[in-house]
């Protein structure tokens, strides 16, 4: 009901100057024991000495937080042993790049189509169908866009892409 509320509420994004390293190791603290339980591993790959951007700290952290937890489940979906969920940071041709990674069940063609549509999930009663929903529209309040690479029985990829120039101003 939370997701939902605020969703439909929509709200300004409060910017900060903020080193999104920072943000990615926050939700990969508030996880790490989860998916160590699991037998799912973490792995960071984060530009060191990235430059600080304007960002709305809570927005990020829940487009992450929403990733990640789908990329755990589809790690712990997956019967694959030595599951991983890979988490990246860089500036490239002036913007900013975040990825969630994951090598679990991936996805078909039909599901990739329907993944940022209101009330999609593939969780059954688990999920909302409001996660990546609201991450999309998230990363497009801060100038960004998010696309997904995936391969049923391989895994997913969610990248999100802010062009430094759009993000918002303090």
């Amino acid at each position: 009901m939370k997701d939902f509320l605020s969703f439909a509420k929509g709200r300004l994004p409060q910017v900060k100057l903020l080193n999104p390293n920072e943000l990615v190791m926050e939700v990969v603290d508030l996880y790490r024991d989860t998916v160590a339980q699991m037998g799912v591993e973490f792995v960071t790959d984060l530009q060191k000495k990235i430059q600080k951007v304007p960002l709305d700290p809570d927005g990020i952290h829940t487009c992450l937080t929403n990733l990640v937890s789908n990329a755990i489940d589809a790690c712990q979906m997956s019967e694959k042993k030595g599951r991983h969920v890979t988490l990246r940071t860089r500036i490239k041709d002036k913007a900013l790049l975040i990825e969630v990674e994951d090598d679990g069940l991936g996805m078909d063609y039909e599901v990739k189509q329907k993944v940022f549509t209101t009330f999609f999930t593939t969780k059954g009663g688990g999920g909302t169908g409001l996660g990546l929903l609201t991450t999309r529209r998230i990363v497009q309040e801060h100038g960004g866009t998010i696309d997904l690479e995936s391969e049923s029985g391989k895994g997913s990829v969610f990248r999100i892409e802010f062009p430094l120039k759009q993000l918002p101003e303090l």
